[in-house]
């Protein structure tokens, strides 16, 4: 058997993203080196199709053919990225999942537990393959944009800089109800296979009432945090698009440039609530599960 294949030694103690990270540290590399080459591609569309408007208007097609040759080359980074993802993933999760199921019966664990763990361990899994990317990629989508704004119009620059401390604001005060509510649920869940097991109808019925109660109230705080964090955003996109006309410094490109950069601000912020309340929720996932395990093999 190959060493990749070996399954992961685990120890009682700390669980988390980073020693994941750390054990399977060949395979993160080779993902995240795909990912952030695709990001600092797509973060350069806004700025291509002004260059080719602009061109175009002076009746030339180079423009569009960076645009064209840019497009190819998301399109190949991106579907290598997520062809090998696929695959990457899959092998940390069957490693993983299979080492923690092995701990926990050597420690006479009951059942119901080491189903709710396994599946909570499928979370962190998911999370470092699907939700992670798209936060490094809306990080970076951040920094470059206000980075091209700042050379564009200082003063929208400005703007994006209030708004995000705002935005900050908006979510450090729901963090302790967030960690809260999905450490209830996640109590919960880790019932749920007794509660089945007992075939009683009435329990069952008051065991996803809770689940569904703790779910609610995620749910809810999500909703309040997207609304305020709109009510930030629309403000920007009107300051925004009056500083963007009232600047005759710029081509006319460029004001289309500025524009889609806003816009993308706006979209990578409004997506934060989401990825806010995911991080949290982990972070309670992992404290959970530091009570089975320690990775504590060397990388691959």
């Amino acid at each position: 058997m190959s060493r990749c294949a070996q399954p992961v030694t685990l120890r009682g103690d700390a669980v988390s993203l980073r020693r994941i990270a750390q054990r399977y540290r060949g395979r993160i590399a080779v993902t995240w080196s795909l990912l952030l080459i695709e990001s600092f591609m797509e973060l350069l569309f806004p700025l291509a199709i002004g260059f080719a408007v602009d061109a175009l208007m002076d009746q030339h097609v180079t423009g569009l053919m960076m645009l064209g040759a840019l497009s190819i080359g998301v399109l190949i980074i991106g579907a290598g990225r997520r062809f090998y993802d696929t695959r990457a993933y899959a092998v940390i999760y069957r490693e993983l999942a299979t080492t923690l199921v092995q701990h926990e019966h050597a420690h006479s664990t009951k059942t119901t537990k080491i189903s709710a763990r396994v599946g909570l361990l499928y979370e962190i899994v998911n999370f470092l393959e699907d939700l992670l990317p798209m936060l490094i990629q809306g990080l970076i989508t951040l920094i470059g944009v206000i980075t091209v704004i700042a050379w564009l119009d200082y003063r929208i620059m400005l703007s994006c800089f209030v708004a995000t401390v705002l935005v900050a604001g908006i979510y450090a005060l729901s963090e302790q109800r967030i960690f809260s509510y999905n450490k209830m649920q996640n109590n919960e869940l880790e019932q749920q296979v007794d509660v089945l097991l007992k075939r009683d109808q009435r329990h069952v019925a008051r065991h996803f009432q809770r689940l569904m109660k703790w779910n609610i109230k995620l749910s809810d705080l999500e909703t309040a945090n997207y609304s305020a964090v709109w009510l930030v955003m629309a403000s920007l996109l009107l300051v925004a698009i009056v500083f963007i006309v009232d600047n005759v410094s710029i081509s006319y490109g460029q004001k289309i440039t500025s524009i889609m950069y806003v816009f993308e601000y706006i979209e990578v912020v409004m997506d934060f609530p989401i990825f806010y309340q995911q991080v949290i929720r982990l972070r309670e996932i992992t404290t959970r599960l530091s009570k089975s395990a320690l990775l504590t093999t060397q990388p691959d």
